[in-house]
C-alpha cells in the first residue's frame, strides 16, 4: 500500500491511498474525503481483464477507471488497470474484483476490506 500525504496546519492527512495486487485480502482504513486507487496488472491481449463488482462496497463511490500500458505494450499487452474511488459514507465493506476471460465465468480474484471512519 502506498500513501500520499498532504500537510495541513495541524498534521499530515492521508488524502489518497494506492492499493496494489500485493494488498489482496488486507484491510485498509480511510476517512471521509479520502480517496483510494486500486491498481491491478492486466493483459488485454491475452484476454485477461479485471471487472469491479459495483455492489460489493457501498461505502465507496467509483469516479474513474483507466488502463495504462507499460513499456512496449503494443506488442505484449501488459499494463495496469486503475480504479479511483472516493469515500461515500461511514461503514465497512469489501471491494471485490473479478478476473474475466471471454471463455470462462468471472471469478473473484482480488478483494480488500475497507473501513471508512
Amino acid at each position: 500500500m502506498w500513501y500520499i500525504y498532504y500537510m495541513n496546519f495541524y498534521a499530515y492527512t492521508i488524502l489518497e491511498m494506492i492499493a496494489t495486487f500485493s494488498d489482496n485480502g488486507k484491510r485498509i482504513e480511510l476517512f471521509l474525503r479520502d480517496s483510494l486507487e486500486v491498481r491491478l496488472p492486466e493483459s488485454q491481449v491475452s484476454g485477461y481483464m479485471w471487472q469491479f463488482d459495483e455492489k460489493s462496497c457501498p461505502c465507496l463511490r467509483l469516479f474513474e477507471s483507466i488502463y495504462v500500458e507499460r513499456g512496449p505494450a503494443k506488442y505484449n499487452g501488459l499494463g495496469d488497470r486503475s480504479w479511483f474511488f472516493t469515500t461515500a459514507s461511514i461503514g465497512e465493506c469489501e471491494l471485490v474484483f473479478c478476473l474475466i476471460r471471454p471463455w470462462s465465468k468471472p471469478s473473484p480474484e482480488y478483494a480488500i476490506k475497507v473501513a471508512v471512519k
